[in-house]
């Protein structure tokens, strides 16, 4: 399964993990899961912003991946 880290201070993405289990939130840290079509959208955004020398903001991967902002949207009812 893949995950998508996030900051949760910063709503920064820190990067993508692939792991057999659900990953455990922290204080800091949330684990969204994401399937293929997210994640390639996701390493198509860090390419972009990775030039200005940047994160890619959760904003951003949700504005083009409706699954991903359904996710993120299930993850906030959830907390």
């Amino acid at each position: 399964m893949n995950f998508i880290v996030i900051d949760k201070q910063s709503n920064l993405i820190k990067g993508a993990v692939t792991a057999p289990a659900q990953p455990i939130d922290t204080g800091k840290i949330l684990f969204i899961k994401v399937g293929e079509p997210t994640l390639n959208k996701y390493y198509r955004l860090l390419s972009k912003t990775r030039k200005k020398g940047l994160l890619v903001d959760v904003g951003e991967l949700a504005a083009i991946s409706h699954a991903f902002l359904d996710s993120l949207v299930e993850t906030d009812r959830k907390q």
